[in-house]
């Protein structure tokens, strides 16, 4: 799932436009790269939906600066498709499991009325403290061992309302793997969070009680509600991270606290936060931003960083170095928005409601009926009564194997259809007279069939269905030849990234950086005569072990450092007059080395900025012999009469 979710972030991210049909009525062509037209109406819908509601004003683009990019795109995809990348069995099993996905909602009938949206409103704008205790019952499970499981959760229940403590009990019989660890505590949530039955049950139940005995897919629960409050809304923050390695020793952990504790202490003392995150957040996506992070709720975000968010009172507020089990961070406040009103946030609720079948009645066979329908489907009975005389007869019924059974639309079903269909199904007759078993299969086989049909259908029946699957479509496109094309490049070809790094006008340099040791001595009497003997004269770090160390290893012990300002406390203390480390005795440990100013970073040092760099200068050159490869004409005419959106 994680890499589904990093898979779909990265095709959203590359789809710089969304591309929409053009309108069934005439079109203006705007645009012809090789043999294919773009016309007005789609360009201005791509160019209005990407530069509406930008906050940063100077991203906002004219028509013509973002036709250039709209080039770019269709070059990419075009090039793709004439390489053959949407021919290749991974990127159709990949499109063919998003449009599975996409397809669900269009597939069913779902009903939901006003009563419906109003109660998944109030839901948004409260949330519930609750516990659970779960026995475990799977679809499958056999009736003697779901009534096992509900005796056993029949009784655990009456002792809890008999005093028995509800958490203390999750922890001994609840089958839910965490509640061994959380005694069942899920913390809040609100609408949509959790299965329909259990977030249904949850609200049903007054606070403080324990609810009636509800069972969703994963089987039965019982629910401790302890609390209801006002969604505290959503929070937007910015953020400093100082990230733990993996399994980080608690003395790394404890370092890494006295770095952010240096970066705390000058955000407080006014340094602009946003320049600070640039320079030392371990988080590098929000680090670009200024530390900045996406919209959050208080459920879904890692909990103890929403408490500390969640706790700043006031936007610009900083929050003190917080601990997650992901790391340090340093959290501002930068602007809260609560629940939006019913009116603003309907549609959404809607559209949620629709694709949930647990929260509306879902019902298969009312679009199974509305299909026939629409479809003007028609069995052709007599054919069917035929086939069903002859089903035992294996000679008979391959001689009916090509009659009409049914037809619908522009298609047919054959009885020879039908019959590799009872075969697949196992049919076995369970009487004398099948034709009752074998309508119930055929009205299945049908239903089948039509959903198929409707399937093949969705683009020309809903053009939001068919914007979603074209971007999923040139999305995967773009993300594979750009893969292939720019992104393993940089990252694989070691030695052009060489030669662009040995040719390239340098631009990469540290801050003034602190160069040599921290020394740490075993008393100040010794580290007094290190210090002593380095003033006078420069030795080498193998001459002074050589004199302090020949006796006992540990008499003096060496960390080099080359650190910019605000990376090491210890450092920061002696060389740029920073606070005083927590814990840290002066008397005892100094530094030495010296201050080096506009030192140029080597590729390894800076891999990632001129990886960067050169990944550009790659798809420049791509583009460029693209533009060659396709004729490109653009009817300006048109293109002057779009307005720049304001």
């Amino acid at each position: 799932m994680k890499q589904l979710i990093i898979r779909l972030a990265g095709i959203v991210v590359l789809i710089l436009i969304t591309l929409n049909l053009p309108a069934q009525k005439k079109n203006e062509v705007i645009l012809k790269i090789g043999d294919e037209k773009v016309g007005k109406d789609e360009f201005v819908a791509n160019y209005q939906k990407n530069n509406t509601n930008i906050l940063d004003e100077k991203d906002k683009k004219t028509p013509a600066e973002y036709l250039d990019l709209y080039i770019n795109f269709k070059l990419k995809v075009l090039e793709a498709q004439r390489l053959g990348y949407d021919t290749l069995k991974s990127f159709t099993e990949e499109l063919k499991g998003y449009r599975k996905e996409l397809s669900k909602p269009y597939l069913t009938d779902v009903s939901y009325n006003e009563e419906m949206i109003q109660t998944a409103y109030h839901r948004t704008k409260f949330e519930r403290k609750a516990s659970h205790l779960l026995i475990l019952v799977n679809p499958e499970t056999p009736p003697s061992d779901t009534l096992a499981a509900w005796n056993k959760i029949s009784d655990l229940r009456k002792q809890i309302i008999a005093g028995a403590d509800f958490n203390e009990m999750a922890a001994q019989y609840s089958e839910d793997p965490s509640a061994k660890q959380n005694k069942g505590l899920l913390g809040y949530f609100s609408a949509f969070q959790m299965v329909y039955p259990f977030e249904d049950m949850t609200y049903r139940t007054p606070v403080g009680q324990v609810s009636e005995i509800v069972r969703s897919r994963f089987g039965y629960h019982i629910i401790k509600v302890h609390d209801e409050r006002q969604t505290l809304g959503e929070l937007k923050v910015a953020h400093i991270m100082k990230m733990f390695p993996q399994q980080a020793s608690e003395e790394t952990i404890a370092k890494l606290k006295l770095s952010a504790d240096s970066i705390w202490a000058k955000v407080t003392s006014g340094t602009d936060f946003a320049e600070l995150a640039r320079k030392y957040s371990d988080d590098k996506h929000s680090a670009a931003e200024g530390g900045v992070m996406n919209w959050f709720t208080s459920t879904n975000m890692v909990p103890a960083f929403a408490e500390a968010a969640f706790a700043l009172k006031n936007d610009n507020d900083i929050s003190p170095v917080t601990r997650t089990p992901y790391g340090w961070h340093i959290i501002k406040r930068l602007e809260l928005r609560t629940t939006q009103p019913y009116e603003k946030l309907r549609t959404e609720l809607e559209s949620k409601i629709k694709q949930n079948p647990e929260i509306s009645k879902y019902s298969d066979e009312a679009f199974d009926r509305k299909l026939r329908a629409e479809y003007q489907l028609k069995v052709e009975e007599s054919n069917f009564h035929n086939l069903v005389s002859a089903i035992s007869d294996t000679i008979r019924r391959k001689e009916m194997n090509n009659i009409a059974l049914v037809s619908f639309a522009n298609q047919t079903i054959t009885a020879g259809q039908f019959t590799d269909f009872l075969q697949k199904q196992q049919y076995s007759p369970v009487s004398d007279k099948p034709e009752a078993q074998l309508t119930a299969l055929l009205n299945k086989f049908i239903n089948q069939k039509l959903l198929e049909y409707e399937n093949t259908q969705l683009e020309k029946k809903h053009s939001d269905f068919a914007r979603v699957y074209k971007e999923y479509h040139d999305g995967i496109l773009l993300f594979n030849i750009s893969k292939d094309k720019i992104w393993d490049v940089a990252s694989t070809d070691s030695v052009r990234l060489q030669n662009y790094f040995n040719q390239t006008t340098k631009k990469y340099y540290w801050n003034d950086r602190f160069k040599g040791w921290v020394i740490e001595a075993k008393t100040a009497e010794i580290r007094n005569q290190a210090e002593t003997l380095l003033d006078q004269k420069e030795v080498s770090r193998q001459e002074l072990e050589d004199v302090f160390n020949a006796q006992t290893e540990d008499n003096l012990r060496f960390r080099d450092v080359a650190v910019e300002k605000g990376i090491d406390p210890i450092v920061d203390y002696y060389i740029w007059s920073g606070p005083k480390p927590a814990g840290f005795n002066e008397t005892t440990t100094f530094v030495h080395g010296k201050i080096v100013k506009n030192e140029l970073k080597e590729l390894t040092d800076g891999w990632g900025l001129y990886s960067s760099d050169f990944q550009e200068q790659i798809e420049k050159e791509w583009i460029d012999s693209l533009r060659k490869k396709y004729p490109i004409v653009i009817n300006k005419k048109l293109l002057n009469k779009i307005p720049t959106i304001e």
